[in-house]
This record gives C-alpha cells, sequence and structure tokens, in this order.
C-alpha cells in the first residue's frame, strides 16, 4: 500500500505527499459527491409528484441536507481535530450515507424523508470535509494550490457528473438515482478502509475550546468563508432553480436538465488545476476577484437566455462555470495561508461552516423567488448578491486588514 502511494523517498511525508495520492484522494471525493449530486434532476417526479407537495415545499430537500453540513461539518471538524485522526470520519460517513440514500427509498412520508435526508447529509459531509482536510494536512505553501486545483477537479467532477448521470438513470425509475446513490457509497466505505492512510505528523488539539476559538485567533478566515459561502449559495441556486427554469420555460426532460449541468461544470472543471497552481504564484486574490466580477455578469443572464432557447441557455452557463472555476481552489487554499498546520480541520470547518450557510440559503431563496417573481429577475437577484459578497470582502481585505489584494503571495 504504501508503495502504490508513495513520493520519491518511498513514503508519504506532510507537505511532501505524491500526486498521486492526492490524487487517489480526489477519486475518493468524487465518489462520495457523486452519490448526492445523482438526486437533483428527478425532483418534480421524486417529490413533488410522489409526496404531492409544492414548490417551496420541495426546496426543504436540499436545504435540509445543507443543514446538516452546517451543523455537522463544524462538529466533525472539531471532534477530528481533537482525537488527531482522519480515516474514521471518511469510512464512518460513507457507510452512513449509504444506509441513508436505500432508506429515502422506503418511505412516502414526506417529513420523514426530510428526516433521512438530513441523516444522510450528516454522514456525507462527515466523509467530504475529511477528505478536504486531509488534502490540506499533505500540502505546503508551495503546491497548496496545485493540491486544491487536484481536489476541485474531482469535486467538480462529481458536481457535474451526478446529474448527468442522475438524468440517465431517473429515465430509467424514480428509485434508481437513491440505489445508485448507496452503492457509489458503499464503494467508499470499501476505498477508506483499505487503502487510506492517515497522516503521519498530526498535532492533537484536544481542548474544544482551544478548536472552536481559531476564527478568532485568525479572523482573516472570515475572507475565504465569504468567498465560499457566495460560490456555495449561488451551486445551492442553480441546482433547485435550474431544473425548474428549463422545464417552465424550454420543458425538457430530466436528461436533458442533467446535460445541462454537466455542461456547466466542464470548463470548471478544466480550470480547477491551472488556476489552483497560478494562485500559488501570483496570490489567492486575483483569482477570486475576477471570477466573482464576471460571476455576477453572467449569472444576470440566465434568466435572459432563457428566451433565445435551449443553446442559448447552454452557452451562458458554460461561461458560468469558466468564471467559477476562478474561485475555488483559490478560496480552499486561502485557508490553509491563513491557519497553522494543526489547525487545518477547524479552519476547513469554519470556511465550510459559511460555505453550508449559503448552500442551506441558495434553495430557499431560489424557491421565495420563484414563487413571487419570474425567471429573469431571480437570476438578476441572484447576481447582486454574488457582487454585494466581493464589496463587502474588498472592504475587509483593504480597510479592515489593511491588506492589497493585488500583492499577497501565499505564505
Amino acid at each position: 500500500m504504501n508503495t502504490e502511494f508513495s513520493t520519491s523517498d518511498s513514503k508519504i511525508t506532510d507537505n511532501h505527499v505524491s500526486t498521486k495520492y492526492i490524487t487517489f484522494l480526489g477519486v475518493l471525493v468524487f465518489l462520495t459527491i457523486l452519490a448526492p449530486a445523482l438526486l437533483h434532476t428527478n425532483l418534480e417526479e421524486f417529490i413533488i409528484k410522489r409526496f404531492n407537495v409544492e414548490i417551496l415545499d420541495a426546496s426543504l430537500f436540499d436545504a435540509v441536507l445543507y443543514l446538516s453540513y452546517l451543523i455537522v461539518g463544524v462538529g466533525g471538524a472539531v471532534l477530528s481535530n481533537k482525537i488527531g485522526k482522519r480515516r474514521v470520519f471518511i469510512s464512518f460517513g460513507s457507510l452512513g450515507s449509504a444506509i441513508f440514500f436505500f432508506a429515502m427509498t422506503l418511505t412516502l412520508n414526506y417529513p420523514l424523508l426530510l428526516v433521512f435526508r438530513f441523516i444522510q447529509g450528516g454522514f456525507t459531509v462527515l466523509c467530504w470535509q475529511t477528505l478536504m482536510i486531509l488534502v490540506l494536512d499533505l500540502s505546503s505553501p508551495l503546491n497548496r494550490g496545485k493540491n486544491m486545483g487536484i481536489f476541485g477537479i474531482f469535486l467538480a467532477l462529481a458536481m457535474g457528473g451526478g446529474p448527468v448521470f442522475g438524468g440517465i438513470f431517473a429515465g430509467i425509475g424514480d428509485l434508481v438515482p437513491y440505489y445508485a446513490a448507496t452503492i457509489i457509497s458503499s464503494i467508499v466505505t470499501i476505498g477508506s478502509l483499505f487503502l487510506l492512510i492517515e497522516p503521519k505528523k498530526l498535532t492533537i488539539k484536544s481542548s474544544i475550546i482551544d478548536n472552536l476559538s481559531i476564527p478568532f485567533q485568525e479572523p482573516k478566515l472570515v475572507i475565504p468563508g465569504l468567498f465560499n459561502f457566495i460560490d456555495r449559495f449561488h451551486i445551492g441556486f442553480i441546482l433547485f432553480s435550474l431544473q425548474f427554469f428549463l422545464q417552465s420555460v424550454l420543458h425538457v426532460s430530466p436528461e436533458t436538465r442533467g446535460m445541462v449541468l454537466g455542461l456547466f461544470a466542464t470548463p470548471y472543471i478544466l480550470l480547477q488545476f491551472p488556476v489552483g497552481k497560478l494562485s500559488d504564484k501570483i496570490g489567492r486574490y486575483k483569482p477570486l476577484i475576477i471570477g466573482s466580477i464576471a460571476t455576477w455578469i453572467i449569472f444576470s443572464l440566465i434568466g435572459i437566455s432563457g428566451s433565445y432557447g435551449l443553446f442559448a441557455v447552454i452557452i451562458v452557463f458554460m461561461m458560468l462555470g469558466v468564471s467559477n472555476g476562478f474561485t475555488g481552489p483559490p478560496s480552499m487554499a486561502l485557508v490553509g495561508d491563513i491557519v497553522k498546520n494543526e489547525d487545518n480541520a477547524t479552519g476547513i470547518g469554519f470556511f465550510n461552516l459559511l460555505g453550508n450557510i449559503g448552500i442551506i440559503l441558495g434553495p430557499i431563496t431560489a424557491g421565495i423567488l420563484m414563487t413571487y417573481t419570474d425567471f429573469v429577475l431571480v437570476f438578476i437577484i441572484a447576481g447582486l448578491f454574488e457582487l454585494s459578497t466581493l464589496l463587502f470582502n474588498l472592504f475587509l481585505i483593504i480597510v479592515v486588514f489593511k491588506e492589497n489584494p493585488f500583492s499577497i503571495k501565499p505564505r
């Protein structure tokens, strides 16, 4: 096992881990995120028709998932730092996910379905967040952006490929995506049990108070956290609203809805590694600012593009994939630039806390806006959230922390 994932000196050491092993961790996160991403293309068929609920009620299906990410994500990060272990959280999380993906197929009671969804989300976040922490554990300032870029590639592949395959599975049967998610999560459990290696130099921070105080000791963590907040707000917003937008405006099938999400993810995937590596050289803020401005402009065009047909929608979403590709790896790597190595878990926990708040608010905001206004205004308002978050972050960087965002280099 050590030989397969070895560095040039035949052993894995912190901050000098092989790209091959980082890629293996990427495969695990791909499978972990792929499983829930399969479920994003047939909410109309699986929830609204099966349980006879309204669109706003259906938005709770994703909202409770992300609420569990928020609650369990923070607790999992603190506990991981406290006991100084990673593998147990990944194995336990993937196993629990598999059980509750299957449990969701066994009920016709909507409140109970939401309970199962919440529990599934808690297990899932334990798995993918700990994989993210593990990549940061095994990175240095010289390769942090690159490694997060590799991680981001597999994360984006799952988020983009999940709806594509989910649409295909949903075409076979409404429950098939859930069966597939169960099998995929089981594969992660087996892979993590037999192939994962704990970091050799992992500092244990046993005090819960010490772990929870990291954001107060390093207040600059709010900057990558806010970038993650708006990124994931828009992910939740898109995953929920796009399927209804495509169905209502263009009357397309679940397979086509999945294809559009997959095409959105393609440029995002391709940019993860080069943008992450570039941020190791030029700093994190430049790509974050460029990506945020472009995302604001392009997001505002989504609703308008619907009147020009499916091809126009696809072009706009591919452009959005390009703009989003500039923000993922730099914001993740920025966490590692700010915190000490022994605080990686808590730093990532806080980063994901703000991201999870965003992804909770995304589908709920989309559901409210879709209830009271048209799709053109829905996406313009969502774009303004991007602009306002960028302006607030620039205020923090320049005025509060007195830094020049165009000269910062990774530490």
